[in-house]
């Protein structure tokens, strides 16, 4: 493993690293403001066009459990590579697809393959260094997310504001382009670009062991339910606040960039919380949080009440979710049985698939239509408080 001792970490390195772990934000973030725009020129409806973003989510999913085995067999440099370039194919495709089918088959390979850039970026941070040096990196990256996750939605409305919904992919084609040449070039080789033996018999025996675990599922459920918040507002948020409430792709992309801050703030906030606040108690307020957004988005939507009530609403109910899925996701790897990868593959793969199942739900009744977005945002504040009651009951009693 190659570590570096020097404590001055190399801005470049940072730069892209932290870009390719943004690659998830810029997919989603960036193109879900343009949806309703999608829906016209394809003359789709609302469920159909919200698979584009539900295969999005199922290619997350999939990327990042398929492409990190194969980066530790093939080596993490020619791995990513390979894994930008397809990416690049995709973005380019999109500006040209003709048909809905097309390109929802197009967006699942992009998010495989933006699934396996995030792994991959990670994988090449964990081998370059270790130790204290390792996490001062980690943060490094995550402040170019932060930052990359705030810009995408400005990105994808100021798009739509000068022409067509495909400029956004244009941008993407630059992104990755200039990503992927930063990348080949100038990515120093690992040790793990050795070639080793894939072993996924041993991945899914692992994974049966820890579905058997109620220690474990019961939290990979409550990050999962958590996710389902954000992912069912990224799919509906679209179409009621630009088709019911009239707002412009502009207006509805400084919103999201607003979330995007407060998801920031909020994680800070609670690294920062955790050494004062038993972190199961941080998780419940955080909940409570979550489903009074719920209740204030409910009675907005039905009663049709205002849009500024509606937008703290919705503020209120995604905020928490960069909390709450890490502290879901620190309860359930306390219960882990084999490695942290393959626990950490199983989350991620659960919570996206559960997403991408969720998406086109959302919009089943049409664009107009908020009631299967209610219903699937009151369910599952339902099932966040039941699992609640039951993991306090028979894991955290006696340590809260």
């Amino acid at each position: 493993m190659q570590n570096t001792t020097s404590t001055k970490l190399p801005l470049f390195l940072i730069i892209v690293l932290g870009s390719m772990t943004a690659f998830g934000p810029m997919i989603i973030d960036m193109y879900s403001p343009a949806l309703p725009t999608v829906q016209h020129h394809f003359g789709s409806s609302t469920s159909e066009v919200q698979l584009t973003l539900s295969f999005t989510m199922i290619g997350l999913a999939l990327g990042q459990f398929l492409l990190g085995p194969l980066a530790d067999a093939f080596g993490y440099k020619k791995t990513g590579i390979i894994t930008l370039c397809i990416f690049l194919l995709t973005s380019v495709s999109s500006i040209f697809v003709t048909h809905l089918s097309s390109f929802i088959i197009i967006r699942l390979v992009q998010g495989l393959t933006a699934g396996g850039i995030i792994v991959i970026a990670k994988a090449f941070a964990g081998e370059k260094y270790t130790g204290d040096l390792l996490a001062k990196f980690l943060a490094s990256l995550m402040v170019v997310n932060g930052i990359i996750t705030i810009i995408a939605p400005l990105l994808g409305g100021l798009s739509l504001t000068l022409g067509s919904w495909r400029i956004i992919f244009v941008i993407l084609t630059i992104i990755s382009l200039v990503i992927l040449s930063g990348f080949a070039l100038n990515m120093p080789s690992t040790v793990k670009d050795e070639a080793r033996r894939l072993n996924f018999k041993a991945i899914f025996l692992d994974f049966g062991q820890l579905l058997r675990k109620p220690g474990f599922v019961i939290p990979m459920f409550l990050q999962g339910l958590t996710y389902v918040m954000l992912f069912s507002f990224s799919s509906a948020s679209p179409f009621i606040t630009q088709k019911i409430y009239h707002m412009t792709p502009l207006q509805y992309s400084i919103m999201i960039a607003i979330n995007g801050i407060g998801l920031i703030v909020v994680s800070q906030s609670v690294a920062i919380l955790v050494t004062y606040i038993h972190r199961y108690r941080l998780f419940i307020y955080l909940t409570l949080i979550q489903i009074i957004g719920v209740v204030f988005i409910t009675m907005t939507l039905l009663l049709h009440g205002p849009l500024w009530i509606l937008l703290i609403a919705f503020f209120l109910n995604v905020c928490p979710v960069a909390s709450v899925g890490p502290l879901g996701f620190s309860m359930a790897m306390e219960e882990r049985t084999g490695g942290s990868g393959n626990a950490s593959s199983l989350l991620g793969l659960f919570q996206f698939i559960l997403g991408g199942i969720i998406s086109p739900i959302v919009g089943l009744k049409g664009e107009y239509n908020i009631m299967p977005y209610v219903l699937v945002i009151t369910i599952t504040a339902i099932l966040l408080i039941a699992l609640q009651m039951i993991y306090f009951r028979h894991h955290n009693r006696k340590n809260i």
